[in-house]
């Protein structure tokens, strides 16, 4: 396994993503069956279409 090089562009671009990804995300109060679950989906669909992933 390749050992993490937390000063490179990557590195910086990938966890400024996250960031911003987990701020829209933890505002929203959620339940298993609540409509905030329901917006978490959606943003989480969102950010898989636009960036692509599934490795």
């Amino acid at each position: 396994m390749d050992s993490l090089d937390f000063r490179s562009a990557s590195f910086s671009k990938t966890s400024n993503a996250l960031y911003a990804l987990a701020t829209r995300l933890f505002p929203i109060c959620r339940s298993i069956t609540g409509e905030g679950f329901r917006a978490s989906l959606e943003i989480l669909k969102a950010e898989y279409e636009t960036r692509g992933g599934g490795g």
